[in-house]
């Protein structure tokens, strides 16, 4: 009988563990609305007199971009909208510039499927997003091409980085 008991006591004790390890790893379940896009260089795009780093201030193409995260390992984007940003480099005083075409009537999406790698960690599509608190952090690695004024010539590349906020 005690023998039974002690059992039935370590399989209670490894299903609470493996519960709350559930739990830390499904925070990542629900909707999360992109709040920065940065290539960390300030643009002034809407004219409004303040250069921000944060070109979801700036750029007024969507109101609510959103991932969705489905406790069945899938993801998906939401109101996403088609937007042509093309960055340049002035050649007489090395300031940056950015040229937008925005269409609102035409949104984009995608669906994939995610990985937890760890309890502040899933990947899509092999790109690691970190969570921290009720921010998700992902980098796009020289993802930005940084042209010269007529964009006849790459000059440089930079990072994006999306954060998103639950």
């Amino acid at each position: 009988m005690k023998i039974t008991f002690k059992a039935f006591l370590i399989l209670c004790l490894m299903g609470g563990t493996s519960a709350c390890s559930d739990n830390d790893k499904s925070k990542v379940i629900g909707v999360w609305e992109l709040t920065t896009r940065t290539i960390a260089i300030p643009f002034d795009v809407n004219e409004d007199g303040v250069a921000n780093t944060n070109l979801v201030e700036e750029i007024d193409c969507n109101s609510l971009e959103t991932l969705t995260f489905e406790e069945n390992g899938s993801v998906y984007s939401g109101n996403e909208a088609s937007v042509l940003m093309q960055f340049y480099k002035n050649n007489e005083d090395d300031t940056y510039g950015l040229q937008v075409d925005c269409n609102k009537e035409s949104l984009i999406s995608f669906a994939s499927s995610y990985d937890e790698v760890n309890a502040n960690t899933v990947q899509i599509s092999g790109r690691n997003y970190e969570i921290q608190g009720d921010t998700m952090t992902v980098v796009f690695e020289n993802a930005i091409t940084i042209y010269n004024e007529d964009f006849s010539e790459a000059l440089e590349t930079k990072d994006l980085t999306l954060i998103y906020t639950k």
